[in-house]
């Protein structure tokens, strides 16, 4: 693991130790699609928590934001650009990502209030009991309860996907 993932890994685990959540840490090999991290960890592509950095132009102004969309759905720019009154949003550029969240693109924890991001998140995610999601590594991921992971998160519930 890089230095970077390794702090992140451990803020998000003080995170919910302080709040005495359970949960649980997968170990696996390396994966790169929310399908193939389904399988090796063994749970529902619905339980999957993608986190995705997206930015907004304003003028000469970029902000950054985060939506975390269930793993079986694909984020709907359309859709963003009218819940939030936005015109000019996109994904954020893989450097701009790891700038922001110190975490490439594809590990990036679904936890925007750890990186200051405003946050955003479908109501798919809310649908199962647990979430389960990459926890600033390829090789790591984090399976929790749903309910415990929406109070820290820092994300508010809107039809994203």
């Amino acid at each position: 693991m890089v230095d970077e993932e390794l702090v992140i890994f451990h803020r998000i685990r003080a995170l919910l130790d302080e709040h005495h959540f359970a949960y649980q840490v997968m170990e696996h090999e390396h994966v790169h699609t929310s399908a193939d991290a389904a399988k090796v960890r063994g749970t529902r592509l619905e339980e999957a928590a993608k986190a995705l950095v997206l930015q907004a132009k304003d003028h000469d102004k970029v902000y950054f934001f985060m939506c975390v969309v269930s793993g079986h759905k694909k984020l709907d720019l359309k859709k963003i650009k009218v819940l939030l009154h936005l015109k000019n949003v996109s994904l954020a550029d893989p450097n701009d990502v790891l700038k922001v969240t110190g975490c490439v693109v594809g590990t990036v924890p679904p936890f925007p209030a750890l990186f200051s991001l405003p946050g955003y998140a479908d109501s798919g995610v809310f649908e199962n009991e647990h979430v389960v999601f990459s926890a600033a590594s390829h090789f790591k991921s984090i399976r929790m309860l749903v309910r415990d992971w929406e109070r820290v998160a820092g994300v508010t519930t809107s039809g994203l996907s």
